[in-house]
């Protein structure tokens, strides 16, 4: 058998009318694909432009306020803080049924800072830079804390009312023989936010409103206690220094604080209420 060496030449088939309107049909639905492929991919671009622009708009808005009229004390800051407002997280205790008469309930609450102020010195800040010490966690502070009385020298105490329902509170100090009798005073100092202790001086320490008591020492321990209202949330500042009426001219009390130790210390007694 023989063939022919010219290639032959080949013609498309003609479509029907039916597979005409599929080719089409093919042809629209791959354009509508692209067309939401295409819209799909600009969407993530949209929302990375709009999240870059609001962190933008984030940093620059406290020093644009800064530079406008707008005050610098409504910048929230760690010396303002307590200007936010602290919500209740007893919501509707005053509900639950309880036993009458009232089980006694009471707790020791230790002060959250103590620092000295210098009558001598009334611009001089107290730090503890130098009972600082590093740990793998950075620098930390003591919780021992020093408490110093002198004819200059006087210690605040900062306590915060805590819990619900223990609004009777007994104030106590406590403090060991001493060699030598001295009169101490105490004071309830003008205060109803934190004082903050890292600018606390002499000059800006909260006025004092009431003398508590003068308190003197011997040779005996002493436990001296007041008892006071407190309210839930309440700041209570105390400022305990030498008495004026200290006639020896030798007012010179020094200890350190333990964190949790009760003497000798300053501290306060929370009792129930309901």
């Amino acid at each position: 058998m023989f063939f022919s060496s010219r290639s032959r030449s080949y013609r498309p088939l003609s479509l029907t009318p039916q597979k005409v309107i599929d080719s089409e049909s093919d042809d629209d639905h791959k354009a509508q694909l692209r067309e939401t492929s295409r819209t799909v991919l600009h969407w993530p671009l949209v929302i990375v432009i709009f999240c870059t622009f609001l962190n933008l708009l984030l940093i620059s808005t406290p020093a644009f306020l800064q530079d406008s009229s707008v005050s610098s004390d409504k910048l929230i800051t760690r010396k303002n803080v307590h200007l936010l407002r602290r919500p209740s997280q007893y919501m509707r205790f005053d509900e639950i049924a309880r036993t009458s008469p009232p089980i006694q309930r009471e707790f020791t609450s230790f002060p959250m800072s103590v620092s000295l102020v210098d009558h001598s010195a009334p611009s001089h800040v107290f730090n503890d830079y130098l009972a600082m010490r590093t740990t793998r966690a950075g620098t930390i502070s003591p919780d021992d804390r020093k408490v110093h009385v002198t004819r200059s020298v006087s210690t605040i105490f900062q306590f915060r009312a805590i819990d619900w329902g223990m609004e009777h509170c007994e104030l106590h100090v406590v403090i060991p023989p001493m060699d030598r009798p001295t009169t101490l005073a105490l004071y309830r100092l003008n205060a109803t936010v934190p004082v903050d202790i890292s600018t606390l001086s002499f000059n800006v320490r909260p006025p004092r409103v009431a003398k508590l008591d003068n308190i003197v020492l011997g040779q005996d321990s002493l436990n001296w206690y007041r008892k006071l209202s407190c309210v839930t949330d309440d700041v209570l500042v105390f400022e305990l220094g030498c008495s004026e009426d200290e006639s020896s001219g030798r007012c010179d009390i020094e200890w350190w604080q333990a964190h949790k130790d009760t003497a000798p210390a300053v501290y306060m007694i929370q009792r129930s209420t309901v």
